[in-house]
């Protein structure tokens, strides 16, 4: 019986110095860890930025903007009008010696279906950061801008703001496929 309570009071002590022991560590070296209030709430997020954004898009609750794989939010009837849509009204640059690889289109769809923050992000074939001829980033933007349609989160009967993107997988400057 003594035998158990030693045991006891052995793991007993080990368990406080291991704790003792970590709060010194993080005691001593706080001065090297950043404020949690200077990263944004998700990894991501869009914030607004005077440069690129129209002032009068809001989102209607900036602690809460779903990802797009959290709800349904999405366009009519999604993919198939939306590759429609872009098909006929894209009108190709002709870049012989380039434009081929992935334009994606991140942006926010807030709670009354409008949509805003718009970013334009641009790979290769070998998915590495490439600048595509200006106005291949400048057409694909003014249609997503221009489309209509697009239907805000819902959670619970209740309307949320939501990402959303549209990549375009590109060759010679047309569009070869909408995705996803």
């Amino acid at each position: 019986m003594q035998l158990v309570a030693q045991r006891k009071i052995r793991t007993l002590f080990f368990l406080l110095m291991l704790a003792g022991g970590g709060t010194a560590f993080a005691q001593q070296n706080d001065s090297v860890y950043v404020r949690v209030d200077s990263f944004p709430l998700n990894t991501g997020d869009l914030a607004f930025n005077a440069a690129l954004d129209d002032p009068g898009f809001t989102v209607c609750n900036s602690k809460i903007v779903f990802q797009y794989y959290n709800t349904g939010s999405y366009y009519k009837q999604h993919k198939r009008e939306i590759e429609h849509y872009f098909k006929n009204s894209y009108k190709p640059v002709v870049d012989p010696a380039g434009g081929n690889g992935y334009l994606t289109i991140r942006f926010i769809i807030n709670c009354s279906g409008q949509t805003g923050r718009f970013r334009v992000y641009e790979l290769n074939t070998q998915y590495q950061p490439v600048k595509f001829d200006p106005r291949i980033a400048s057409r694909l933007l003014k249609l997503t801008k221009e489309l209509r349609g697009w239907q805000p989160a819902v959670y619970k009967d209740k309307n949320y703001d939501s990402y959303q993107y549209i990549t375009f997988k590109l060759n010679k400057g047309g569009i070869a496929c909408v995705l996803p």
